[in-house]
């Protein structure tokens, strides 16, 4: 995580695609646990929600690495229905094993999973981590046995809520805030590499805009005497039609440069 503080991850790779942007007016009251139920990377799990009708805001990798892949302020499609989907922060845990080996979950994703369930509850004013109150698993919803060994029955879920309540009072924040802060939608590389090229090519749009429409409209002053394309002789666009119109003897046609 780049930053606890401002809910910086390591990495964006947002989806374009199977969430819902906003959050239909509705404050984040809890974070909702889950597992992937597989081994995945955060482009791994990029991938499986392009083609599948689900996702969650964030991914804790095996090694620890946390990727953001809807922003806070949209609505990931994780929590089973429109309602705890537009109240919850869902995030998604690796496993660092197979169905062979009961889907474990490696310490350093638990570690770095529950350090970022403490910043969200620090951030957003929703109070130390607890089951069953800021902290839900997504087998609450009666549909799955998501988060499996992570939930609070689970072989992790102590010590797992416990981490989160050490990291939650090591940020120095037990009390609640009254107004839920913001957290800003980034721009992307591309976003940012797009918008520098918009820039620093403004000028010479603008020119090149200017000279097109002198040319069409046929403005002397900018493009010469006839005001168009050197291609056709000096001739505009509607000029040219009429000169081709004229050669093809259609009646009441004149070619302006032969006038």
């Amino acid at each position: 995580m780049k930053s606890w503080k401002d809910l910086e991850p390591d990495r964006y790779r947002l989806l374009t695609k199977n969430y819902t942007p906003g959050r239909g007016g509705r404050k984040i009251r809890y974070v909702v646990i889950h597992h992937n139920a597989g081994m995945l990377s955060i482009d791994q799990i990029w991938q499986v929600w392009q083609t599948r009708e689900a996702s969650a805001h964030y991914q804790v990798t095996i090694d620890g690495q946390i990727g953001q892949l809807v922003n806070d302020s949209d609505t990931a499609w994780h929590a089973a229905n429109l309602l705890r989907n537009q109240e919850s922060i869902g995030i998604e845990h690796a496993n660092s094993g197979g169905a062979a080996a009961d889907w474990p979950i490696s310490e350093k994703t638990r570690e770095e999973g529950a350090h970022l369930v403490a910043a969200i509850c620090r951030y957003y004013g929703l109070g130390r981590p607890a089951w069953g109150v800021n902290v839900r698993p997504h087998s609450e919803t009666g549909q799955t046995s998501c988060p499996y060994r992570l939930g609070p029955n689970g072989e992790y879920g102590k010590a797992y809520i416990a981490r989160a309540q050490y990291w939650y009072d090591q940020m120095g924040s037990g009390t609640t805030t009254s107004t839920t802060p913001v957290k800003e939608t980034p721009v992307t590389d591309d976003q940012t590499a797009l918008l520098r090229q918009i820039r620093d090519n403004t000028a010479d749009c603008r020119a090149m805009l200017m000279t097109l429409s002198a040319q069409d409209m046929g403005d002397a002053n900018i493009t010469g005497p006839y005001g168009g394309w050197p291609q056709t002789g000096g001739r505009t666009r509607t000029d040219t039609l009429a000169a081709i119109a004229a050669k093809l003897g259609v009646p009441g046609t004149t070619d302006t440069k032969e006038n």
